[in-house]
């Protein structure tokens, strides 16, 4: 099973490394962010998180993360869209993970689409 590493960075950031700052860096390991490091106490349980995964890799996923921006909101109504975002990037990470047929480019521009389609939902 590969890994993948994920920076948890700001839209604004985010943006900078997609638009070519980051080329020059060098390549590391992919590996997937603890999603106890990133969500807060009452969001990073085993089981809301790994069921969020299950359902991220599901058919339907603009509804999941709908549904899963709503469950962080009531869980911790303090999380900013930063949080939610990181939350839900570490929830979906497992499942970038297990596409053998992915380079590491194509797993970062997977979660780089995927950090943009929950940055859409949380600004609409």
């Amino acid at each position: 099973m590969r890994t993948i590493t994920i920076m948890m960075v700001t839209a604004t950031a985010a943006a900078s490394l997609l638009t070519g700052c980051a080329a020059s860096a060098p390549q590391a390991r992919n590996e997937c962010p603890d999603p106890w490091a990133v969500a807060p106490p009452s969001v990073a349980d085993a089981a809301y998180m790994e069921g969020l995964t299950d359902r991220l890799a599901g058919p339907d996923r603009e509804n999941t993360i709908v549904q899963a921006i709503g469950e962080v909101h009531r869980r911790a109504p303090q999380a900013g869209n930063d949080t939610i975002t990181n939350i839900l990037i570490a929830a979906d990470c497992p499942n970038v993970a297990r596409k053998p047929d992915h380079s590491e480019a194509a797993e970062r521009d997977r979660i780089a689409g995927f950090r943009a389609q929950v940055d859409q939902i949380l600004a609409q």
